[in-house]
């Protein structure tokens, strides 16, 4: 694009339909690449080709790419960090390593230390990223404190604000969005051993007593958790029964949540064990086990998971949920090593007996569908254990078991 051009074209726009066009093409929204399972990541240049017009377009541009993208830089002594926050939290890492220790266009610095802790390996590990995809990570924070209880109490937190734009003799500023931006998810990091937070400029007192009213906030426990699971489920259940397929399997990902298992694509990240390792006090679960009530509901979503993708005719996806589940069941009998007997296979006993079954029987309709005969009939076989007086799961297996001749 020539100057001429510019100036008849982008720059003859009144300056407020520049700044939308800026924001339209800047905004990280408009950068960001979905990728498989939920996970994402940026790619700017196209965007920052707006830099290179003219001295006029690069000055307008950096202000509202500057407003828009606000960068935090995390420092840990554990090199295992970044590739967990990536992996189980899905956030996106724009910098890392050598890059993130040199870039200096951050709004606020994360400094993750363990005062009483041996020394590690004598490197502080840093890595960049977006205040957009701050709540990602600390749920990711959150969740991995509730799988290991007590760790938050040997770490020490320290927030820095920084304005980076602002030359040295000018007065630095955060605007207050910006500020609750940064500061507030940070509420989800609870029982720390100590905590600060400072910088230049300095944090606004409310939003610091913000912050601390939210940490002081203790998680739900195991019983709240599991009453809502409950209640979703149902909600997705009805769904379900009107034909609302889609919507169901939503509400469904939505009651998985509720019990710290997070659903993304295909990827299941299954959080806080430890802290469903209790007896329960409040109904309606009193006297009962929270990981043996967690289990149950879990099959009963899988069951249900499945269900909706028979209905949708989902093979592939039905076919993946429930062998993810047999897959675990098969893992406490060798069956993932060699087949075994169906009798073997099964695992009966236990309250949720019959909604394995249905997954059992449900899987096997898909890999009826896609023409794996063999394994839907291994699959029926355990399903008639689990399921003895289930007319439908007897005909299907002789059904089968006569077109195999």
């Amino acid at each position: 694009m020539s100057s001429q051009q510019v100036s008849t074209g982008l720059l003859g726009l009144p300056p407020e339909i520049r700044d939308q066009i800026y924001t339209f093409i800047l905004h990280p929204n408009a950068n960001r690449k979905s990728l498989a399972d939920e996970y994402n990541d940026y790619d700017y240049r196209d965007a920052l080709v707006l830099f290179r017009i003219n001295r006029q377009v690069y000055h307008e541009s950096r202000d509202i790419f500057r407003s828009l993208n606000v960068f935090l830089r995390i420092e840990t002594p554990w090199s295992e960090a970044e590739q967990h926050v990536h992996v189980v939290g899905h956030v996106p890492i724009l910098m890392k390593g050598l890059h993130a220790a040199r870039f200096r266009g951050h709004s606020m610095q994360v400094s993750i230390e363990t005062p009483e802790a041996a020394e590690h390996d004598g490197d502080l590990h840093q890595f960049v990223m977006l205040a957009d995809d701050l709540p990602r990570f600390t749920k990711a924070w959150f969740y991995w404190n509730l799988s290991h209880p007590g760790l938050n109490r040997w770490l020490a937190l320290k927030l820095v604000l920084r304005d980076p734009h602002t030359p040295d003799w000018d007065e630095r500023h955060i605007r207050r969005d910006v500020q609750r931006k940064l500061l507030l998810p940070f509420g989800d990091v609870k029982g720390l051993k100590t905590f600060s937070v400072s910088g230049d400029p300095k944090p606004q007192p409310n939003i610091a007593a913000e912050l601390q009213a939210l940490q002081a906030l203790e998680p739900a426990p195991p019983e709240k958790c599991l009453a809502e699971c409950v209640q979703l489920k149902n909600e997705g259940n009805e769904l379900l029964r009107k034909g609302e397929l889609h919507a169901a399997l939503e509400v469904y990902t939505r009651a998985w949540a509720a019990i710290h298992i997070i659903v993304k694509g295909r990827q299941r990240h299954v959080h806080a064990e430890a802290w469903f390792a209790r007896d329960l006090v409040d109904e309606p679960f009193a006297g009962k086990n929270g990981q043996l009530e967690r289990m149950n509901l879990r099959l009963q979503l899988v069951a249900n998971t499945c269900l909706a993708y028979l209905k949708l005719g989902d093979w592939d996806e039905l076919c993946f949920w429930g062998m993810r589940t047999i897959q675990l069941m098969r893992q406490a009998t060798g069956a993932n090593d060699a087949p075994i007997p169906p009798e073997d296979e099964a695992l009966l006993g236990f309250p949720s007996a019959t909604q394995v079954g249905k997954i059992y029987f449900r899987t096997a309709r898909g890999y009826e569908e896609l023409g794996d005969r063999s394994e839907a009939r291994r699959l029926l076989r355990v399903a008639q254990i689990y399921l003895p007086n289930d007319q439908v799961v007897q005909q299907r297996l002789a059904g089968l078991a006569l077109r195999l001749g």
